[in-house]
C-alpha cells in the first residue's frame, strides 16, 4: 500500500499553532487552524465522500466504499494541503507498479477528486487530479450453442434459470436479483422494476413474452417453498435459493464453464487454477447484441437493458469479424445487382462535332 511521505513540518500548516503555509512571493498568510486540521483520511474527506454516497442512494455504494478504504489508507494522516499534483502523480505510478488497472486507479483518483470537491468550501487548495486512458471494453460474448452447453452442467435449476433470463433480457445481474413477486401483475403479463432497484434510477417495465414467459412460470412453481417441519411458505424474490435472494454461484459457474470446455486449466493439485474464459456478464453484452442483429431499434433495447446514455450502450454492442464479414458479402451482393452498362449518351460525334 502507498503512503505519500509526510511534509516536513515546516511545510505544513500545524494544527493550533501561529506557522504560515510554505514560503511564497507576497505577504504571509495565515490559515486559520479550523482548515489546516483537515487531514484527507478525516472530515471534511472520504468519510464525508462515502456519507453523500449514502444520502444519494448510489447503486454502486459498496465498491465506493472499497476505494475510499484504499485510499484513506494510503493517505492516512496526510493534510489535505500536503497532497499536491506531485504527491498524487506518485501514487498513481505506486498502484500502476502495484498492477492496478487504470480504470481502478481513476476510479480511486475519483474518490480523492470528490473528497475535495466536498471540501472546497475549508481549503483554499484543491490539486489537479489526472485521469488515465481506458482501454478496458471487453468483448467476450456467448454463441448459443456454448450457452447451452454451459447451461448442460449446471444442476440447480434456479441458477438456470437466473442465466436464461440474463441471455435474453440483457438486465444487470444486480436487478434481476432485486425481482420480487410484489412487481409482477400476472393478469398483464407485465414486469416492472421499481426505481429503487434500477442503477439509472429510472423504472422499467418488461412484458413476459415468448421465451421469458416459460420462465416466469417455472418461478411461479418455484416460489412455493415446502419446509423440513411440514411448513410452506412463498418466496418473495422470483429467483431466490430457499426463499433467500439468489447470491453469487461463481463455483458453479467455473465448474460448468470447464467441464463445457471453456476454461484454462493450469497446474495440478493444490496448484490447479481454473480460469473460465466465459463471464456470466458476458451475457449482457451476447443479450444487447441479439438483439440489435435481430434489428430491434437501439432505443428499445436501451429500455430493456437500461442503458441511459448511447455512448456506453455502443460500448456493449461490438461489431465482430462475423458482423465486419457480412457486411462485406451484402456490399459486395448489392454491387453484383448494379448495371454494367452507362446509361449516357454522348452529345458529340465521332469527329468531335456536335449532330
Amino acid at each position: 500500500m502507498y503512503a505519500p511521505p509526510i511534509r516536513p513540518p515546516t511545510e505544513i500548516c500545524v494544527v493550533g499553532s501561529d506557522r504560515h503555509e510554505p514560503k511564497r512571493k507576497g505577504p504571509a498568510r495565515r490559515w486559520p487552524p479550523r482548515w489546516s486540521s483537515s487531514r484527507l483520511d478525516q472530515r471534511p474527506g472520504f468519510s464525508t465522500r462515502s456519507g453523500f454516497s449514502t444520502r444519494n442512494g448510489l447503486k454502486s455504494l459498496p465498491q465506493i466504499r472499497s476505494r475510499v478504504k484504499r485510499v484513506a489508507a494510503a493517505f492516512a494522516g496526510y493534510r489535505a494541503l500536503a497532497v499536491t499534483d506531485d504527491v498524487i502523480g506518485k501514487y498513481v505510478e505506486q498502484r500502476q507498479r502495484d498492477g492496478a488497472a487504470p480504470a481502478t486507479i481513476n476510479r480511486e483518483l475519483e474518490v480523492i477528486g470528490r473528497a475535495f470537491a466536498l471540501a472546497k468550501r475549508k481549503l483554499r487548495f484543491t490539486p489537479s487530479i489526472p485521469s488515465l486512458p481506458e482501454r478496458n471494453a471487453r468483448q467476450g460474448f456467448f454463441d448459443r450453442a456454448d450457452f447451452e452447453r454451459v447451461l448442460s452442467y449446471i444442476d440447480d435449476a434456479d441458477v438456470v434459470d437466473f442465466l436464461e433470463w440474463f441471455y435474453l433480457t440483457g438486465m444487470r445481474p444486480n436487478e434481476i436479483r432485486s425481482l420480487t413477486w410484489a412487481t409482477y401483475d400476472r393478469e398483464t403479463s407485465m414486469l416492472t422494476l421499481p426505481s429503487k432497484d434500477a442503477k439509472t434510477g429510472q423504472p422499467r417495465t418488461l412484458p413476459m413474452r415468448a421465451k421469458l414467459r416459460p420462465i416466469i412460470e417455472r418461478r411461479v412453481k418455484a416460489r412455493r417453498i415446502h419446509h423440513d417441519d411440514g411448513r410452506e411458505s412463498l418466496a418473495e424474490y422470483i429467483f431466490h435459493r430457499g426463499g433467500q435472494r439468489i447470491g453469487e454461484f461463481r463455483k458453479t459457474w467455473v465448474t460448468a464453464c470447464e467441464k463445457a470446455g471453456l476454461a484454462d486449466v493450469q497446474g495440478e493439485g493444490r496448484t490447479r487454477k481454473v480460469r473460465p474464459l466465459k463471464l456470466v456478464y458476458d451475457l449482457r453484452r451476447t443479450a444487447i447484441r441479439n438483439a440489435v442483429r435481430a434489428g430491434v431499434d437501439p432505443a428499445v433495447v436501451m429500455r430493456i437493458s437500461g442503458h441511459r446514455t448511447r455512448a456506453v450502450f455502443d460500448r456493449y454492442n461490438i461489431i465482430d469479424e462475423r458482423d465486419l464479414a457480412a457486411a462485406i458479402e451484402r456490399t459486395s451482393a448489392y454491387v453484383e445487382t448494379l448495371p454494367t452498362s452507362s446509361n449516357v449518351v454522348s452529345l458529340r460525334t465521332e469527329a468531335g462535332r456536335r449532330p
